[in-house]
Formats: structure tokens, C-alpha cells, sequence
């Protein structure tokens, strides 16, 4: 034992140092098995773990290799693109400007697989929407949410029941009045009545009445469904509301985009971001709407149409050609779309007007006296002054370019793989004619940035509309229906209250007019106060 110790071997020739030293030797001997088994697992499981990582890296290689190889080539500059997810957001009025400074007239973005081309040159915008290769509506699902996705109306339908819809409508509006002067007297009815409501909003600083919207709606219901809405109803201010408040710029419209990724959100966050919203506004669209044809179906007459709901009727109870895809779905979404667009567009575009006149009050000066010149005071201005009231007309002209209130204009979809200025637009693209970018371009204005009513006007004082440059309402094959009628509206309402009313901001306060930013890819105008006086 003592030799084992201090002076002994280690059993195999080797000196031992110390009992500690033996311990651990001995401790190794026992153990080394074990360690040995331990490091083979170890390696192995690395080894699977390396041969795992491998795998991906090669399915992530493919699957890139795939989306890059895929890919049409040949389209317009743009932003990187992230595979599957996308580019650079591009879809407000900001981000569009932002993105022309760097690409130019033409470019795109993604979104998913959405790919969208901004067109942003008077030249580019009337070719490309001239062509019936852009004439399409893209599909996106919140677009039908009152048809519970189903295609219907006539503003975001395609093909053959788009075709039919506007064929039908421009007849029988046109037929109903639309654009000609004994639509006036009605126009003229809802602007004495509103001179009347503003009245009773004089000299407190205040939004502009909500008056505005339904005497705008009032001149195309009377064409839809003969009859007219009193300025408080709730049944018809409700809805108006409700579309008003909706937010665009919510992230629940980006998520719009990606549909699997919707599908997979639990059910109480689609409530909350999507279903709630629209289904709130579905609702009372449907309450206002279904009374009104159930009322039309119940008193109509063949023999004796009164408007677009019994026009429509009578086609599809006679099965005529045009109405191979009528329904009373259909009926339903073409009136909303009506409904829509009769007070929407026009209605903002007043609103602009009033607040530009409280921006600037030395033009609104001198509209009142050339109106106070043409048009006694106890005489509404009608279309029989309008030749003599061309600064009236040129303002109007001037806020429909400086607000562009549709900037991007009216979103159009690719039929199939076409050319533009040598680039390819890849089938399903989405298209948006940039009417805003040219209404700011110095390419065909002087200081755009200046509010000029003057530049309408010709050296004689009459009004002109330049050939380049203005595209307030639209172009091609999917123009805006009721220009004419807008434009009548716009005239007429102005006129009215310009010369009944002067707008002012409040004490202290400048006009806003900058646009909402809940509608980024529009130009609404911010909801502010103003000062509206009587004047004597």
C-alpha cells in the first residue's frame, strides 16, 4: 500500500505522482465507456442536425430560385422586392410622389403577389386606359362585401355583366335627365334648401353641414328611385357615416393583400378588423336599399316607368338581352354604387371648394361680385348665368386640379400580358392612373403649387380646359358616369351658396388643407371648423 502511494507503479510501468492523480485515472478507466458512448450521440445528433439545416438552406434555395425564375421580366422599375412578401409599401399619395422622384412616369410596387403600376404622365394615362387591356376591375373581396363576394354592380364588376350594367345606366339616366337643363330646377330645389339649412349654421365655427352630402345624394336618387331625403334623415345619414369613418389606412386593408394570412387570424380579430366594420355598414346599406326596391316591386308598372330601379325591373322580368346578369343582388349593387358615387365625389369636391374659399378670401371676394353683378340677389345662379360667371367656373376647375381628390384614380386591372412605354404588365397587374401626379406636374403648369383660378382663363376672361395635364374625372373606357351631371351639381351648389354665404376660418385659426390621412391613397379633405356668415 505504502508503495502504492509514494514509490510505486501505476501497473503499467509508469510512475505514480500522487493518490489524487490515481483517483482520477481510475475514475477515467471506469468512465470512459460511457463518455465514449455519450460523444458518439453527440456527433450524431449533429450530424442530423447539420443534414437538417442542409436540407432547408437547399428548399429555400429552390424555392428562391423558383420565384426569381418565375418572374415575368421586362417590368417597370420599382423598390426591391422581399420573395413572397413584397416591395417598399406604395400606395399613398405620399409614397407615389416619393416614388416618381426616383423611378419616374412610370413604375411599380408589390404587395404579395399583387404587383401595381403607377402611371404618372398625362401621355401614359390616356393610352393605357384608352386600351381595352386595362379595362378590367381588380378582385379583392372586401370590394363585394355586400354581395358576400359575389361580382355585381357596375363599378368593380368585368366583362360581359360590366358592359351591360354601363350600357343600361348611361341609357337610362341620360333618359331620366341626366346632364340636361330640366335636371336643373331639381339641382336648383336642393340648393335653396341648403342655402336654408346653412343658414341656421351661421356664425358658429362648425364642420360643413352634413346637409352637403344628402343634397348631393338627393339629385341622383331622384333619377334611381324617384325620391328624394330629407337633410336629417338618419336612415340615410347613417350609412353615409359609416362609409365616411372607414379607415384605408388600417392595417386590416394591407392584410387584405394576403389571403391565407387572413385565414389563419383568430375569429375575434377578423371580427374586430374586418367582418365587424363591413358588416355594420352592410347592414344599414342593406336596410336603406332592400325597402326601396321591395317598394318598387310592389307599385310598379310596365307601362309607366318612374326611374333606374323600374327600368331595371322591367328588363329583367322581360329577360332582354341586356339583362343577362341582372338580379335584384345586382339591382341592389348598382344602386349602392350609385349611392355612392352621388354623394361621395361631388360632395368632397364642395367641401374643398368651401374650405379653398376660406383659405383664400380675396378670390372668394371677387366670385361674389362677379355673381353679385350677373344675378340678383333674390335669384339663385342658374346655367343661363353661367357664360358670365367664368371665374366661378375657373375656381372649380382649379380646386378639382389642386385638391385631385382621386390622385390614384380608380384602380384598373390587366386582362392579360401586355406592353406599356416598352415595359411588360404582367396579367392581373393592378393599373393606376395617377391623374394627381399630373395635376402637380410643371410640365403643364405654372407653379402648380399656387392656387390660381386664373390659369383657366384665356386672354379674354372665358374659361378654357388646357388639353394636357387636367384629368379630374377620369379617362377611357371606365370614365366617370355622371360627369356631366357632377359638374352641373358643382356649378350650381357653388354658386348658391357663394353668393348667400362667405366662409371664413375661425378667429386665429388657418385653413387646413392638407388631405386626411384616413384615406392616404385619396385626397379627402380634413374635417374642420369653419365660419360660415350670411352675407347681406
Amino acid at each position: 500500500m505504502f508503495r502504492l502511494v509514494y514509490g510505486g507503479t501505476d501497473g503499467i510501468g509508469r510512475k505514480t505522482e500522487d493518490w489524487e492523480t490515481l483517483k482520477l485515472l481510475q475514475s477515467f478507466a471506469h468512465s470512459a465507456p460511457t463518455l465514449a458512448r455519450v460523444t458518439t450521440v453527440h456527433l450524431l445528433a449533429l450530424q442530423i442536425a447539420t443534414m437538417i439545416v442542409e436540407i432547408l438552406l437547399f428548399a429555400v434555395a429552390v424555392f428562391l430560385l423558383h420565384y426569381w425564375m418565375s418572374r415575368p421580366r421586362g417590368m417597370p422599375p420599382g423598390p426591391l422586392v422581399i420573395p413572397y412578401l413584397g416591395s417598399r409599401l406604395v400606395f399613398t399619395v405620399s409614397q407615389v410622389q416619393a416614388m416618381h422622384k426616383i423611378y419616374g412616369d412610370i413604375f411599380k410596387s408589390e404587395i404579395g403577389s399583387h404587383k401595381l403600376i403607377f402611371l404618372c404622365s398625362n401621355k401614359l394615362i390616356k393610352e393605357a386606359l384608352a386600351k381595352v387591356d386595362f379595362a378590367d376591375r381588380p378582385r379583392l373581396e372586401v370590394a363585394h362585401f355586400l354581395t358576400d363576394g359575389q361580382e355585381a354592380g357596375v363599378i368593380m364588376s368585368n366583362g360581359q355583366r360590366w358592359q351591360n350594367a354601363r350600357r343600361f345606366l348611361l341609357r337610362n339616366l341620360r333618359d331620366l335627365g341626366m346632364g340636361k337643363t330640366y335636371l336643373e330646377e331639381s339641382i336648383l330645389e336642393e340648393a335653396r334648401a341648403l342655402v336654408k339649412d346653412f343658414s341656421s349654421h351661421a356664425g358658429t365655427p362648425c364642420h360643413v353641414p352634413e346637409s352637403l352630402n344628402v343634397a348631393v345624394l338627393n339629385i341622383i336618387w331622384q333619377l334611381v328611385a324617384n325620391k328624394r331625403y330629407d337633410f336629417h334623415d338618419k336612415k340615410v345619414l347613417e350609412p353615409i357615416a359609416i362609409l365616411r369613418s372607414i379607415d384605408s389606412s388600417s392595417l386590416a386593408t394591407l392584410i387584405e393583400f394576403f389571403p391565407s394570412v387572413k385565414k389563419l387570424l383568430p375569429g375575434f380579430l377578423k371580427e374586430k378588423f374586418f367582418a365587424g366594420q363591413m358588416k355594420k355598414l352592410k347592414d344599414s346599406i342593406v336596410d336603406l336599399l332592400k325597402d326601396t326596391i321591395d317598394s318598387h316591386r310592389a307599385t310598379l308598372n310596365p307601362a309607366n316607368p318612374r326611374d333606374v330601379i323600374d327600368e331595371y325591373l322591367i328588363a329583367m322580368d322581360e329577360k332582354n338581352e341586356i339583362a343577362e346578369y341582372f338580379s335584384e343582388l345586382d339591382l341592389m349593387r348598382i344602386i349602392f354604387d350609385l349611392f355612392a358615387a352621388g354623394f361621395d365625389t361631388t360632395a368632397n369636391t364642395l367641401r374643398w371648394v368651401f374650405l379653398y374659399m376660406a383659405r383664400f378670401p380675396e378670390v372668394q371676394r371677387r366670385i361674389q361680385q362677379q355673381i353679385d353683378e350677373v344675378v340678383p340677389r333674390d335669384t339663385l345662379p342658374s346655367y343661363q348665368h353661367k357664360s358670365r360667371l367664368p371665374l366661378l367656373e375657373a375656381m372649380i376647375q382649379e380646386v378639382l386640379r389642386a385638391s385631385s381628390m382621386v390622385h390614384n384614380g380608380v384602380q384598373r386591372a390587366a386582362q392579360t400580358d401586355t406592353y406599356l412605354a416598352g415595359y411588360l404588365i404582367p396579367k392581373g397587374s393592378w393599373v393606376f392612373g395617377c391623374s394627381g401626379m399630373c395635376h402637380s406636374d410643371s410640365r403643364y403648369w405654372d407653379q402648380p403649387q399656387e392656387f390660381r383660378p386664373e390659369r383657366f382663363l384665356d386672354q379674354e376672361g372665358r374659361v378654357k380646359t388646357p388639353k394636357e395635364g387636367f384629368i379630374p374625372f377620369g379617362t377611357g373606357r371606365r370614365s366617370c358616369l355622371g360627369e356631366a351631371l357632377s359638374r352641373m351639381e358643382l356649378y350650381i351648389f357653388s354658386a348658391a351658396l357663394l353668393q348667400n354665404f362667405t366662409f371664413s376660418p375661425p378667429a386665429g385659426v388657418e385653413v387646413d388643407l392638407e388631405a386626411s390621412p384616413k384615406q392616404p391613397s385619396a385626397r379627402l379633405a380634413k374635417e374642420q371648423d369653419i365660419v360660415i356668415s350670411i352675407r347681406e
